[in-house]
């Protein structure tokens, strides 16, 4: 059995933001492309009462940072899933998922559409596991797609001792719809 997972924020995580509003849009547009040759944004660390320190401080599930620990621990399992791009202002490396697999199960999904039938939400996750293989960490091909971790990806997270960072579990094969 396989277990898919995506990054969940959780009460009193830290989260850092692009400091210009404008590069949101970039974060939700990352579409599996290489950003090399990108010029990263200015990202800072959000004040607003206490925050707990993560070494995966919260962005969004579609846009995974890391800090230091992190990148030392994981960057070699993820190197074949994706790039490290470092930003500016708070010392931060941003996730990007160049690995993009069509492993939507739509039929056993629960999916709420647009009018025009584009995908607006997925409130239930089903996925063809043959598709993910033994990818560790993916995306899916659509705009502002979570990044998905199997539970490899997740054991070694803890094993390395990071901290403050949570997954939530998406969906597991074998499971009935």
């Amino acid at each position: 059995m396989t277990t898919i997972h995506q990054f969940a924020v959780y009460e009193g995580q830290e989260w850092v933001l692009p400091a210009d509003n404008e590069y949101y849009e970039v974060f939700f547009g990352l579409d599996g492309r290489s950003l090399e040759g990108w010029e990263p944004p200015v990202m800072r660390r959000v004040e607003e009462g206490e925050r707990l320190y993560s070494d995966f401080p919260w962005l969004g599930e579609h846009a995974p940072l890391l800090r230091q620990p992190a990148v030392d621990a994981l960057a070699a399992a993820l190197r074949p899933y994706g790039e490290l791009v470092a930003l500016r202002g708070e010392k931060v490396w941003l996730l990007n998922v160049t690995t993009v697999i069509d492993a939507l199960d739509e039929a056993r999904s629960q999916i709420v559409r647009f009018e025009d039938g584009d995908i607006l939400a997925i409130e239930r996750y089903a996925f063809d596991a043959e598709s993910i293989g033994s990818s560790e960490v993916f995306k899916l091909p659509m705009r502002a797609s979570p990044v998905f971790v199997n539970e490899v990806f997740v054991d070694r997270v803890r094993k390395a001792g990071l901290r403050n960072v949570s997954f939530e579990p998406v969906w597991t094969s074998g499971t009935t719809d």
